[in-house]
């Protein structure tokens, strides 16, 4: 059976993302893109076609995943498929003649660079989608913490990426004996990291994109410069 929806009505937009993320596992976000670009690939390399109806790889995703029907699948979104494609950097969607379709835009590595977003808002956190590349690191200069390069991408809302940083802290902790020298500095860490997520103050994230392929979507405020070496 699949998890219930959450209470409230449905979310649109890049804000879907947390609330599908209370719903399924992020591993179920990256698998849902990871088809979604195969499927894509596939057809364009094979027929060179550009854009794609949304109805088929909807319905694969549907039975592959388990869910019985559009509403169930749709009610763990938390909104339409359509919506939730369009938070991620690397699909658009638009409507042609009433229909649906998407294209996946390949990205192209680039030159290093640093990105560097002020988050002043628990909103601003919820509603932008991250793409971590595989390579990139996620700093937080005023509490000195980063999240490494793990040869993994990640696509999440920027509030999950901070969430699950800080759940890790959390799991690693709990792990340690009572009298472990750096358990004080890891609480306080988790502290610094819960206080970051309900935006007391604002704060400044800062990315180091080695190949720059790491995207936030939307944009709005973000800073590129090229990366010191």
């Amino acid at each position: 059976a699949r998890p219930a929806a959450r209470p409230g009505g449905r979310a649109s937009g890049r804000a879907m993302l947390a609330g599908f993320a209370l719903n399924v596992s992020h591993q179920e976000i990256e698998r849902i893109l990871f088809e979604v670009e195969e499927w894509w690939n596939a057809a364009h390399d094979q027929a060179g076609v550009e854009w794609l109806p949304i109805d088929g790889v909807m319905n694969f995703l549907m039975q592959d995943l388990g869910y019985e029907d559009v509403d169930e699948f749709e009610d763990a979104l938390q909104g339409s498929f359509a919506d939730f494609l369009s938070a991620f950097p690397q699909v658009e969607v638009r409507e042609v003649d009433e229909r649906t379709l998407f294209k996946c835009v390949p990205q192209t590595p680039g030159s290093p660079r640093t990105l560097t977003l002020t988050v002043e808002s628990s909103k601003q956190l919820l509603d932008m989608t991250f793409m971590k590349a595989a390579d990139a690191e996620l700093e937080i200069p005023a509490i000195e913490f980063a999240i490494g390069a793990d040869h993994k991408r990640h696509i999440d809302s920027l509030y999950n990426h901070l969430a699950v940083a800080k759940e890790n802290l959390e799991k690693h902790c709990a792990s340690l004996g009572s009298d472990a020298p750096e358990r004080l500095s890891i609480l306080e860490t988790i502290g610094s990291l819960s206080s970051l997520l309900d935006v007391e103050e604002p704060f400044e994230l800062v990315v180091r994109d080695p190949r720059a392929l790491s995207e936030f979507k939307p944009a709005d405020g973000v800073r590129s410069a090229p990366m010191e070496a």
